[in-house]
Formats: structure tokens, sequence, C-alpha cells
């Protein structure tokens, strides 16, 4: 069967001048593998202070397919990605970070299949690789969301790839750590078709995970009761063909 494959990719990168290019290059040679020609690449330079936004100026004068967006201020991931929605123009997009942490089995495994269904979810096929609390606490979250929106799914919060003609339509009213599960509940219970498919969680060499902080937690609560809201008290449908 013939599938289309048309895809715009949104890298966002914050203080990431020793890892954009080779985020860039690891992508070019995963779409190249995949004889993937219509695409375009987003980079969003995130009110970076070092030589992100130099390095992405450069990269898009190499590569006429890359096309840069220097925010004034940080904007977070979120904001980023919704964003790059809006900007996209291929049939499909999706989100590949800046930190080059994404193993390239995970983009191959996504683009072996783009083109089969609305959505394409990646799911964690390595759970060991985190901290045993960081575990905990993803599992029980996606019970959660699994619970409150009759859903069954492996995980809410990786680098999905959307229809564009659907997520386009999509409100999105959080920039925090549930934007995600924002787009995907909406689209899910709204009838969209998806494929999920692994993805290799790399160990995290530095830095302690930011999902405890306080201001995070409280943005996925209140992001969940806005969602609970909406999608199962008011009932409210995406019209998404």
């Amino acid at each position: 069967m013939f599938m289309t494959k048309s895809v715009s990719i949104v890298i966002p990168a914050y203080n990431e001048e020793k890892n954009l290019t080779s985020t860039v290059d690891s992508t070019l040679a995963m779409l190249s593998k995949h004889n993937i020609d219509d695409f375009e690449i987003i980079i969003f330079n995130d009110a970076s202070t070092d030589k992100t936004g130099e390095i992405a100026d450069e990269l898009a004068d190499r590569y006429p397919k890359i096309k840069v967006i220097h925010n004034p201020k940080n904007m977070n991931l979120g904001f980023n990605f919704v964003h790059g929605i809006q900007l996209a123009t291929k049939e499909f997009v999706g989100m590949v970070p800046g930190d080059n942490e994404m193993e390239p089995e995970s983009l191959n495994n996504i683009f072996q299949v783009l083109g089969r269904a609305d959505i394409i979810i990646p799911y964690i096929k390595n759970p060991e690789a985190r901290p045993l609390g960081r575990r905990f606490l993803s599992k029980t979250y996606v019970v959660i969301i699994n619970t409150a929106f009759g859903l069954n799914m492996r995980y809410y919060n990786g680098g999905c790839y959307f229809r564009i003609s659907m997520v386009k339509k999509v409100p999105v009213y959080t920039h925090g750590f549930s934007y995600m599960t924002e787009i995907l509940v909406k689209l899910l219970k709204s009838g969209a078709s998806f494929i999920e498919v692994p993805m290799i969680n790399r160990v995290r060499e530095r830095g302690a995970t930011k999902a405890f902080r306080i201001k995070n937690i409280v943005s996925v609560f209140k992001t969940f009761l806005t969602l609970f809201w909406e999608v199962q008290i008011l009932r409210k449908r995406i019209l998404i063909k």
C-alpha cells in the first residue's frame, strides 16, 4: 500500500550548542534512510544564552528545508511544539528534542509506519532505564488518564506524530508537562486512528528529572481537571475529518 510520507519536524532547543548539529544530522540521516524527501525542519531557539541560535542559523543556511524561530524569551517545550504545529505545512508533524537524546531506533520505528494512521504514539520500551520513583509516577499517570477517559494507551508523554489536518483543529490550553496528553486525549476521543511504536529511553547521565517539581505537579493536576471537564463532562468533540 502506498503511503504518503510528508513530515514537518519540530526541534526545540534551549542552550544546546553542543547537541543541535548532531540532532539535525541524525534526523536528516533517518529521513534519508526512509526516502522521505518531502519534509521541513523547524528549529525553535528558545531564548538560548549560548550559541544555539547562531548554530541554528548556520544549519538553515546550509539546508534550505530548515527554518529557525528565535523566541524572545524562554517559552518551554509545550509552547514550541504547539507553535510548530501551527507553522507546519506537511501532512504529518512531530518532534525531535534538540538535545540529541532520541535513539535512532525510536525515530526509525516512527518513520516505518508514518502514514498508516492519524497518530503515531511512541511508548517506552525500556522503562528500567528510569529511576524507580519516575517509573512509578509515569505508570500511575497512565493508569489515571486511561481510567478517567476510557482509554487503553501505554504512554502519553512521548514525541507523537500527528496528521496535520487533524491536530491543527485541537485547542491546546496548556504548555506545561501535560500538553501532549491534552492533544492525544482530544484526538483519540474524537475517533482518530493510531499506532503505538516502541522507543528507547536513554539513561539520564546528568541532572535530575523536573517532573517532581511542585509547579509541574500543579500544572498537570490543573490540566487533568480542565481536560476531564471538557471531554467527559461537556462531551466536546473535535471534528477531525
